[in-house]
């Protein structure tokens, strides 16, 4: 239990002692004892502030029901999104003007309703963050790992110890799985909160080995992005430009990567924001190979 719960146990241990002592059941007695006892031994958990806040709503005598009932609502619906809490208001929760006779029941089932959808994301949602964040430290580990490979490619360059072969196509390939990384740390630092909890959780848990599937697209992406734009397929002021020799009998592919240098810096900056935004935006060079198909199809019946 946080240190925030304790306090927030605190106070409802507070408002049940204010509470007149011959309303509280002899078995419901022993059942709140335990649980101060508990937190006595520093051994609190969510289920027990449950218990208590339960405990506190069958106690308390009608004219307080409505307004308990008020705060529940302000504070389900900052813990659950737009569409879940609408859904409540459309199953027409009891009004809380109404004077009844029902009334009272009907609030109180209203606030057991209340109390253990609150509670249930009170006691999933750290469990959420911390998946979330073991997530986004593979994420990082596997970002540092891939920069440290691309410091010594760049090393052994410098120090003339390999080849001075451009290194513009490792660069791309590197930008375009950095994006698909950062897509899906993003993806999981924005979803999975809303709807069923337990199902949100569950898909975290299972889903996380898959986060190497978006680098390897990113860079398969990234190079074909490469090679549309060294093809001259994809050109214009905001693609880059690479440097361009005369191969009159023919080229060979480490010619190929000799070659691949870009103009400018400019160029090479192109080059890395395009290649970023290949595995960033999924659908960006699929998109584009279907542009490409349609419009030879197009090309084609108008040939015929």
């Amino acid at each position: 239990m946080p240190e925030y719960g304790v306090l927030y146990f605190h106070h409802l241990n507070a408002e049940l002692r204010s509470l007149p002592a011959g309303k509280i059941d002899p078995e419901i007695k022993i059942v709140t004892d335990e649980i101060v006892k508990k937190s006595e031994a520093g051994a609190l958990c969510w289920d027990d502030l449950y218990t208590f806040d339960l405990v506190i709503s069958r106690l308390l005598p009608s004219e307080r029901l409505p307004r308990l009932v008020w705060n529940l609502r302000l504070r389900y619906r900052s813990v659950v999104d737009l569409p879940e809490y609408e859904a409540y208001l459309a199953s027409k929760p009891p009004n809380l003007n109404e004077e009844a006779k029902e009334t009272d029941l009907v609030l109180r089932a209203d606030i057991e309703y209340l109390l253990g959808q609150i509670y249930l994301r009170y006691s999933i949602t750290p469990v959420a963050e911390e998946i979330r964040d073991r997530i986004s430290k593979r994420v990082a580990s596997v970002i540092l790992v891939g920069l440290a490979v691309i410091a010594a490619v760049f090393s052994l360059t410098v120090f003339g110890i390999s080849q001075p072969y451009s290194a513009s196509l490792p660069t791309a390939i590197f930008a375009g799985a950095m994006g698909g990384l950062l897509s899906l740390q993003q993806r999981y630092q924005s979803a999975s909160r809303d709807g069923d909890p337990i199902d949100s959780i569950s898909q975290l848990m299972h889903n996380w080995p898959k986060v190497f599937l978006p680098a390897i697209n990113g860079a398969i992406f990234a190079f074909v992005l490469y090679m549309l734009v060294r093809a001259g397929l994809l050109a214009g002021d905001v693609f880059p430009k690479f440097s361009s020799e005369d191969n009159k009998n023919g080229l060979v592919l480490l010619d190929f990567l000799r070659q691949g240098r870009p103009e400018a810096a400019s160029d090479y900056a192109k080059l890395i924001v395009w290649s970023f935004i290949a595995g960033f935006a999924e659908r960006f060079v699929p998109d584009t190979l279907s542009r490409f198909i349609n419009k030879r199809e197009t090309e084609s019946k108008r040939s015929t």
